[in-house]
């Protein structure tokens, strides 16, 4: 009698360890779980961002006179904030309208300067001449300079980044 009673007790034991286990590892798979799910349900979570970004005071910039402006980006993708550094070119209008230029030359990605001696935007890399407006002056560049959406509010110029295929003659968002 006493093996009957050692064998009743041996498969209660293995009944809760088995239960004991598998309990602890649906509660690990759950907590594990939470964020994968919702990152896939959670709508808050799923919207591309396309914020802009404060680049400064409308009365900073003087009229006329392009000005190269840095200014960071932030972005979420689930869980990971990334910023990155940026730059622009701003050109203030008289009637305190602006335009934001990327400072991507549409030809082949190079960096471009203005040249306050000739009022031109420059390209070293191919000599592709840009005047104030963006429009192409000379050079190989197959189109004008990118511009990027702009909002003031209350004085304060935002700015949405964007970048742009090289090489074509139509302005392509990548």
């Amino acid at each position: 009698m006493e093996e009957i009673k050692k064998d009743a007790n041996e498969v209660s034991r293995r009944n809760f360890l088995k239960t004991a286990s598998l309990s602890i590892v649906v509660i690990i798979s759950g907590l594990l779980g939470i964020p994968f799910l919702s990152s896939i349900y959670d709508p808050e979570l799923k919207k591309v961002p396309t914020s802009y970004s404060k680049v400064g005071s409308l009365d900073s910039i003087q009229s006329g006179q392009p000005v190269n402006i840095p200014f960071v980006t932030s972005s979420k993708d689930a869980y990971l904030n990334e910023t990155e550094m940026h730059n622009i070119w701003i050109v203030k209008n008289s009637n305190d309208e602006v335009k934001a230029f990327s400072p991507i030359c549409p030809h082949l990605g190079c960096s471009y300067n203005w040249n306050s001696s000739s009022d031109h935007f420059e390209c070293p890399c191919h000599r592709s001449i840009f005047n104030i407006d963006g429009k192409v002056l000379s050079g190989p560049s197959p189109r004008n300079l990118d511009t990027l959406p702009v909002q003031i509010n209350d004085d304060v110029i935002f700015v949405k980044w964007e970048t742009f295929k090289v090489g074509d003659a139509k302005k392509i968002i990548t």
